[in-house]
Formats: C-alpha cells, sequence, structure tokens
C-alpha cells in the first residue's frame, strides 16, 4: 500500500473529527481506518487527545494514567 491514502487521511483527521466532511469523504475516510492500522492509531490519539484538552479546559481533573499515555504516545511520534 501507498503512502498517499494515509496522507489524505491524517490531513483530513481533524476535519473528520469535527464532523466537517461531505458523506462521500468521511466514507472514504471510514474504509481506510478500518483496513489501516496507523491511521486507526493516529485517529484514536487524536480523539483521545480532544476529550482530554476538553476535560482540562472543562477543569475536570485529568487521570495520571491519561497523561502518562498521552506524554507516551508524543515521545512515541517525535
Amino acid at each position: 500500500m501507498t503512502t498517499e491514502p494515509c496522507k489524505g487521511v491524517e490531513h483530513r483527521l481533524q476535519a473528520y473529527l469535527d464532523r466537517a466532511l461531505t458523506p462521500d469523504e468521511v466514507s472514504r475516510i471510514e474504509v481506510h481506518l478500518g483496513e489501516c492500522e496507523y491511521c486507526r492509531q493516529r485517529y484514536h490519539f487524536e480523539a483521545q487527545l480532544r476529550d482530554t484538552v476538553k476535560t482540562v479546559c472543562c477543569g475536570d481533573p485529568v487521570p495520571d494514567d491519561l497523561v502518562d499515555r498521552v506524554r507516551l504516545a508524543l515521545r512515541q511520534s517525535a
């Protein structure tokens, strides 16, 4: 598999999470996420990061294990 589909999905992940894509774009991304472990992991990371930011901004405590997992994921992606 080439990296082109992955680049397209990575560039659209934020819009996908924002639900700002056309139904056709959503369908293509979901098919790719179902086939590509790398992009699926990126999606889960981005979704979890958004949830963490929302929690922090809302004043609710962030579980220590989540902070540790986010830090680890950031170090691994660097």
